[in-house]
């Protein structure tokens, strides 16, 4: 009873308040820059190229600005190394029930949601992951929620552990009415209840849709997170800073494209104590009338500027070095006139050391994430098909991330491939899934099965008809 007053309380007080009065400066401020990273990475820029001090509106308007989105590329690359590749994911017991929940057909296509998942974490610091259940059709299924519109409360008896979750947006009904058109769903959860509210900030008043016991004993979602902060229940990424840094690049090269608009041509300069009729055309020389005689102070000479372009453009060029030293992407990624030509795979691994290692610390902190999730999914389905769960942390789960190592040569990868097998380190379905990325592991196997009962039929053994593999093996 003292939980479900608390839980009452905590409602009231969040929509009283409203959820923007509800957070702390610092949460609000970060909650505004990631907004600002939102902008650098859809390319709506130009509304951060700076209007100096003595610009005009029309001048700033019809001012040339320059933008590049250094910022997209940075975190794509990100996501490059993590969930843009097949990840394999393997139960030891519920391997059927999890494929039917990740299966293509059945909701969605699992890789291309953990790439959106990661993509939103890298940019929102943290993107959460509702596992929900749909009655109608009887399965389990997820949602993706930003960041920042997430709010995390501790718990009571351990304030280093969540203790309620709110997830908060404002939404369009599309009403006529403008005190009815903006509403805020407000969606709140702890290990004991749930519930759903509508807001209307115009109006004032609250409206509850739905609400009941929590039936898992936990919060049903998943915090996936680049990094995580010890000080806060939000991620740690550098999105921030690099968009930062593109800020400073675009308003340079505007500088610079202004400096080359306004300066690279010749200015007609005239001297004159008396009125002058001036005669100039493309080929005609300068002719004046009135000119004055020995001693006239009147005079006309075309001035040249001497804009520092060279100067502009090596600071550019030393920021560029920056940006990519700071987010430790290959150079490739923030200039292509850098990858002209085909280097070995050896100077690309070498090369590829610092993203290698930013890959390796979020496959860490997203592998556990991953985890979690699919232990947690597996108690919410078994739950709602009304079977007794096994505890999450006695479901095994294995999460192996593909190779991000440049490609090998085919007898290199034949080698790798043969001492994987000898071992039982891989399968012939990594194989198939390395080939065929789109494919799930049920789907893998299936085809790996058709192919080799067509290969038996027409009499080639399962390596090939050179059988080079067993070769290799009894060597």
């Amino acid at each position: 009873m003292a939980k479900e007053m608390l839980f009452k309380s905590t409602v009231e007080k969040f929509i009283n308040e409203s959820y923007a009065n509800s957070l702390d400066a610092e949460r609000s401020s970060a909650i505004k820059e990631i907004g600002v990273s939102w902008d650098f990475y859809y390319g709506h820029q130009e509304k951060y190229i700076k209007q100096y001090s003595g610009e005009s509106i029309e001048d700033y308007a019809e001012k040339s600005k320059v933008t590049f989105n250094y910022t997209k590329n940075v975190v794509d690359e990100y996501v490059e190394g993590v969930f843009a590749k097949p990840v394999t994911i393997t139960l030891t017991d519920h391997q059927e029930m999890w494929d039917s929940i990740a299966e293509p057909l059945s909701f969605f296509n699992m890789m291309p949601f953990l790439k959106k998942c990661q993509r939103i974490a890298e940019v929102s610091n943290t993107c959460v992951v509702m596992i929900r259940y749909d009655r109608k059709n009887d399965m389990t299924y997820f949602e993706d929620i930003r960041g920042e519109f997430v709010h995390f409360l501790p718990s009571t008896e351990n304030p280093r552990q969540i203790g309620t979750m709110i997830i908060s947006y404002t939404f369009d009904t599309g009403e006529i009415d403008p005190q009815k058109r903006f509403m805020q769903r407000i969606e709140i959860w702890d290990d004991k209840q749930w519930a759903i509210w509508l807001y209307s900030p115009t109006l004032k008043n609250s409206k509850q849709l739905d609400s009941g016991k929590n039936p898992y004993g936990f919060i049903p979602a998943i915090r996936f997170q680049p990094q995580e902060d010890d000080n806060t229940f939000y991620g740690l990424t550098n999105i921030g800073d690099i968009v930062k840094i593109n800020s400073v690049y675009n308003n340079l090269w505007t500088s610079l494209v202004q400096t080359s608009e306004m300066q690279s041509f010749s200015v007609l300069v005239v001297t004159s104590e008396t009125e002058l009729d001036i005669q100039i055309a493309p080929k005609r020389f300068l002719k004046m009338d009135n000119l004055g005689g020995s001693g006239s102070t009147n005079d006309a000479k075309y001035i040249t500027p001497s804009p520092k372009i060279d100067e502009v453009r090596n600071v550019l060029l030393e920021l560029k070095k920056e940006l990519q030293d700071f987010s430790k992407v290959p150079a490739s990624t923030v200039s292509a006139a850098e990858s002209t030509s085909p280097e070995s795979g050896y100077a690309l691994t070498i090369k590829r050391i610092p993203i290698e290692q930013a890959w390796e610390n979020r496959r860490l902190s997203y592998g556990i994430s991953l985890r979690d999730l699919v232990k947690k999914s597996i108690h919410v389905d078994i739950v709602n098909k009304g079977d007794e769960p096994p505890a999450a942390k006695d479901i095994d789960v294995a999460i192996e991330f593909s190779s991000t190592i440049p490609t090998m040569s085919p007898s290199e990868q034949t080698i790798i491939d043969s001492h994987n097998l000898r071992y039982n380190l891989a399968t012939p379905i990594d194989w198939m899934q390395r080939k065929y990325p789109e494919l799930t592991r049920a789907e893998a196997l299936k085809k790996y099965e058709e192919n080799k009962k067509i290969n038996e039929e027409l009499g080639i053994n399962e390596f090939g008809a050179g059988d080079e593999l067993d070769v290799y093996l009894e060597e």
